[in-house]
Parts: structure tokens; C-alpha cells; sequence
């Protein structure tokens, strides 16, 4: 899986929109990779959890080479339906709670060691808090490191209320995943107690 994910950052390294949003856009990612490298003998995740970080950091790879305000799938949305504003940075936002609450959940419930329900209500509240923690650090790296290109960075678009919209849609996100993941454990638990009963 990190083999296919650092074929495609390579490959969207080549000639992005904007060299320098690319490099700002890219710092996470940087930092992502090497705690996770860095922690893996101490705390492995799940493979699952590998694979929703891992799909997540490509969906974020292939907006940060497009400065998130060129992508092909914003074309075809402007064509389809006529929207007035990208969308990638929204699905991206979404994506961020959708995939990776369950990473989330999993390092809280064997760290943390929470009852597995009070597992599925941190982990949006996680989301929650890191998504308004990573606006900041946005807001920050805009007015410290490069002023100019602010607007282009934090792709807010002309609207008023992106931050917000973009925190709410994480939220969302993230309900929607552990409303899954609770579901799909309660049916495992219900089939084991099925073949018990059985047996």
C-alpha cells in the first residue's frame, strides 16, 4: 500500500500548479509519514486503518498538485451541474472524518483504553478538534510563511464560511464512519453469539 501511495506522489510531484502551495500542502503529509514510520514497532494499526489513511493521503496528494482549485473532478462537477465554487477541498474535508475516524477510534481504544462505545464518540470529537486545529495551523503558515499567496493556500474561495463548512462537513464524516463501524460490530458480535448458540 505505500509503495502504490509513493508511486502516485511521485508522480503528481512532477510540475504541480503551484510549486510552493504544493511544498506548504505537502508538510503534513511529510510529518504524517514519519511519525507513522517512526511509531510502527510500538503501534501498528490495523491493516483497514493503513488503507483509509493511506486513501485519505491520496486524495489529499492529488489536491495539493492541483492547489485544490484545478482538479479534473471540479471540471466535470462545473460541467455536469454548474457549481459556482470547487468542490474538491469540500470532499477532501468530508473524506478527513470518513476515513479517518476509524484510525482514530482504533489508536484511542488501545491507547486510551475506552470502552469500545466511548471509542466511537471520541473519535469524531477528535476529528472535530484536529480539523479546527489544522485551520489554524493553515491560518498560520498563510500569514507567516507566504502572505501573498494566502487565499490560494487557505482556498477559501470568496466564501465567508469555509472554515466552517469545512469543519462541519469532517464532522459529518466522521459520525457517518463510526455509525458504520458500530453497525458492522454489533452485526459480528449478533453472527458469534449465532454460532455459539449453535455449537
Amino acid at each position: 500500500m505505500l509503495v502504490g501511495y509513493a508511486l502516485l506522489w511521485a508522480i503528481l510531484s512532477v510540475e504541480p500548479y503551484s510549486r510552493f502551495n504544493w511544498l506548504l500542502e505537502n508538510l503534513l503529509i511529510f510529518v504524517a509519514v514519519l511519525v507513522a514510520a517512526g511509531t510502527y514497532y510500538r503501534f501498528a494499526f490495523s491493516n483497514l486503518s493503513y488503507l483509509l489513511t493511506l486513501i485519505f493521503m491520496g486524495l489529499h496528494t492529488v489536491g495539493a498538485h492541483y492547489s485544490y482549485n484545478t482538479t479534473p473532478l471540479d471540471t466535470w462537477l462545473h460541467e455536469l451541474f454548474h457549481f459556482q465554487r470547487n468542490g474538491y477541498d469540500r470532499i477532501v474535508h468530508f473524506s478527513y472524518g470518513l476515513l479517518l475516524a476509524y484510525p482514530i477510534k482504533e489508536l484511542v481504544a488501545r491507547t486510551i483504553m475506552l470502552r469500545a462505545k466511548w471509542a466511537y464518540v471520541f473519535a469524531p470529537v477528535i476529528v472535530l478538534a484536529s480539523g479546527a486545529f489544522y485551520e489554524l495551523i493553515e491560518m498560520w503558515v498563510a500569514l507567516i510563511v507566504a502572505p501573498e499567496i494566502g487565499t490560494l493556500f487557505l482556498g477559501t474561495q470568496g466564501d465567508p464560511w469555509d472554515t466552517q463548512h469545512d469543519m462541519e462537513l469532517a464532522l459529518y464524516g466522521a459520525v457517518l464512519a463510526m455509525l458504520i463501524a458500530a453497525s458492522g460490530a454489533r452485526g459480528r458480535s449478533v453472527n458469534a453469539a449465532g454460532v455459539q448458540a449453535r455449537s
